[in-house]
This record gives C-alpha cells, sequence and structure tokens, in this order.
C-alpha cells in the first residue's frame, strides 16, 4: 500500500497530484522537493504536500517518488535519489516522452522499481498557483510497460492513479511515443509556429494583435506553455515528432497547391472531409475510455444558457461528463454533452426535449 509520497518538482503537475492525494486516506503524507523555495511555499500553503525536505532526505523510507519535473533532468534526478531509496520503493515519472526515457532509466535501476507515467492532462498555467486536485478527472494517465516491469508495482500504481479520478491506460513506451507525437506534440509545434507569424507580423502593424479572432485564440493557446518542458518533450521524441512535421507538411503543401490553382472542387472536398471528421471525432476516444454516450445541443445567445441547461441535468442527478462547444454564432451556438452512462445520455435526452431544447443524440 502507498502510504508516503515524495513529489519532487511541485509545478503545475506535481501540486495538482498532491493535491489529489490529500483526499485519500491511505496516503499520510507527501513530501515536496524543489529547487524553488517559491514553489515550495505556494505548495504547502494550497495544501499540496505536508512538508517539504531535501532531495536525499525527502525520498527516504518513501512508498512512492514522482519525478514532476522537465524530462532532460530526469535521469539525473534518478542517480542521485537511488543510493537513499529503499528497493521496494517505486519510481515513476510525468514525462511526455517515454522511449528514450523507460530505457534508459530501466538500465540505471535495476534491482529497483520504475514504471514510466504520463498524464495527457494540464494547462498552459505554470506553478502551484494553477494546480487543481480535479485535474486528473477522467483524464488518460498513461503508465508504461515492458518485459522488465514488475506486475504487482504496475497494478499499485493504476490502482492509486484511478483513485486521483484518472484513466490508467498502459502502453508500450514506442507506441505511447508515436501517438502523442501525432496528438500532442504536433498541435503544440503547430501553435508556436502561429505565434511565431503573428509576432513577426504585428511588428508591421500593431493593430493586427488587437483583432485577434477567438479561433486563433483558441488554436494557439497552448503555445503559453512551460519552454523548457516541451524543449525536452520535443527533443526526446525527435524521431516520432519529425515524421509528424513530415506529414503535416505534405498535407499543407497540397493545400497551398489546390488553392494556388484555384481547385474550387479539391478545395471543397478537403474542407467538407475534415469538417465531417472533425464532427464524428467523439471527445474521449472509445476503447481509451468507457465508452461515451453523446448529446448535441443547440442554444441561444442568451446569458447563463450553458449554467441552465448543468443546473437543469443536476437538479435530476444527471451527471455531465464533459462539454465541448462545437460552433458559435451571433444567434447562439452548438455544444456537445458527454455522459458515461447510457441511462444518464436517455436521461438527459428526454429532460432536455421536454423542456424544449434542440437535442439530437450520437
Amino acid at each position: 500500500m502507498i502510504r508516503r509520497v515524495a513529489i519532487v518538482g511541485v509545478g503545475l503537475i506535481g501540486s495538482s497530484l498532491g493535491l489529489a492525494f490529500q483526499d485519500i486516506n491511505e496516503i499520510e503524507e507527501v513530501i515536496g522537493i524543489d529547487k524553488n523555495s517559491d514553489y515550495l511555499q505556494q505548495a504547502l500553503d494550497i495544501g499540496a504536500i505536508n512538508r517539504t525536505d531535501s532531495l536525499e532526505e525527502g525520498v527516504k523510507n518513501v512508498d512512492l517518488v514522482i519525478l514532476a519535473t522537465p524530462v532532460g533532468i530526469i535521469k539525473d534526478l534518478v542517480q542521485k535519489i537511488l543510493p537513499y531509496i529503499n528497493p521496494n520503493t517505486i519510481i515513476t515519472d510525468v514525462g511526455s516522452t517515454k522511449s528514450n526515457l523507460v530505457g534508459e532509466l530501466e538500465k540505471l535501476t535495476k534491482g529497483y522499481n520504475y514504471i514510466g507515467g504520463h498524464p495527457m492532462t494540464g494547462s498552459e498555467t505554470v506553478g502551484p498557483r494553477g494546480a487543481d486536485k480535479y485535474l486528473f478527472e477522467n483524464a488518460i494517465y498513461v503508465l508504461t510497460e515492458t518485459e522488465n516491469t514488475r506486475q504487482d508495482y504496475l497494478l499499485l500504481l493504476k490502482d492509486l492513479i484511478e483513485r486521483v479520478g484518472a484513466q490508467a491506460l498502459i502502453l508500450s513506451p514506442l507506441r505511447h511515443d508515436k501517438i502523442v507525437a501525432i496528438t500532442s506534440h504536433l498541435p503544440h509545434l503547430v501553435a508556436v509556429n502561429l505565434m511565431s507569424v503573428i509576432a513577426e507580423l504585428a511588428e508591421e502593424d500593431e493593430l493586427l494583435t488587437s483583432l485577434i479572432a477567438g479561433g486563433f485564440r483558441d488554436t494557439t493557446r497552448i503555445s503559453a506553455g512551460d519552454p523548457i518542458m516541451w524543449r525536452d518533450i520535443f527533443l526526446n521524441n525527435k524521431d516520432a515528432v519529425l515524421d509528424t512535421i513530415s506529414l503535416f507538411e505534405e498535407k499543407l503543401s497540397y493545400l497551398k497547391e489546390i488553392i494556388n490553382r484555384d481547385s474550387t472542387e479539391k478545395l471543397t472536398a478537403m474542407l467538407s472531409e475534415t469538417r465531417d471528421a472533425r464532427l464524428k471525432l467523439p471527445m474521449k476516444k472509445k476503447g481509451l475510455l468507457p465508452s461515451n454516450f453523446e448529446l448535441i445541443l443547440t442554444l441561444e445567445d442568451k446569458p447563463k444558457a450553458i449554467a441552465k441547461v448543468a443546473t437543469l441535468l443536476g437538479n435530476n442527478e444527471i451527471n455531465i461528463q464533459d462539454i465541448e462547444v462545437l460552433k458559435v454564432r451571433e444567434d447562439g451556438g452548438t455544444i456537445r454533452l458527454s455522459f458515461r452512462q447510457e441511462d444518464e445520455h436517455l436521461e438527459a435526452y428526454q429532460l432536455l426535449q421536454q423542456n424544449s431544447y434542440k437535442v439530437t443524440k450520437k
């Protein structure tokens, strides 16, 4: 049983885990370790950790060490802590790349218990002040499995992850890296490049930044993430990231070509195909999470429109798993509601219809 936890790195993810652990009765103590004294004090202030300590002392006699730091320094940290930890201690990390890291750390930690981890959630906010104990609710949390992984420790860590509300997904390091290169790393690169373009053009016309539309803000929001963390991610997952960039360049070149040639039919076809694909995209990929049941709801452009729907369903004990805004118009918008249970899905559909909402089932 995991009773004492040391979190090395009390930034957004580390402090959010610390907050979530406070609600688990079996966890008696969460120790915070960080070179940033301001972060440590903030983590203490919000109740994410119970006390602070040095790296060497803080990892002694704990059941779990979580390395919530940039990927680039994890190997050095593991080398430093190995002389001080118990052989039964589980070591894990929250790095967004796994293949190189897991390979190196498994060689380094022979005789110990290392399991790679990656919570697929986060925020552009950095530091403990942005921490949220609900950050992991319904989020995918990848744990890596190799031929060296001890199943009893893997199941122990999986149980802990699920108790903070996440959905544990066990993958090989290589498969993980190929998937996140497409779904996470490429979108961040695109956001960074878009911001680079707007920053350059804004030097010529300062009015440009004042007229940025909501779509641009949404698309580039993630570019405000921690630069050091993302630098390490791109370099540690270099091969997979470069493969996805090449595919993206091919698609972008094709778009450029058909626009240049005024190919009306081809452009319309591509826009229609991608629109349809986006609308069919589930909020949570089936197979990774328990089956989702979704409703598409059209709302008028009035104050508290979404809040009224949430209140209506909440008053009838119907839990909304997730909400996504699909389209915003001057006269209203369309949102997608996701439910975990089929009976909640059906009950919500009937209730919304009874209250004169325009709603369709998916």
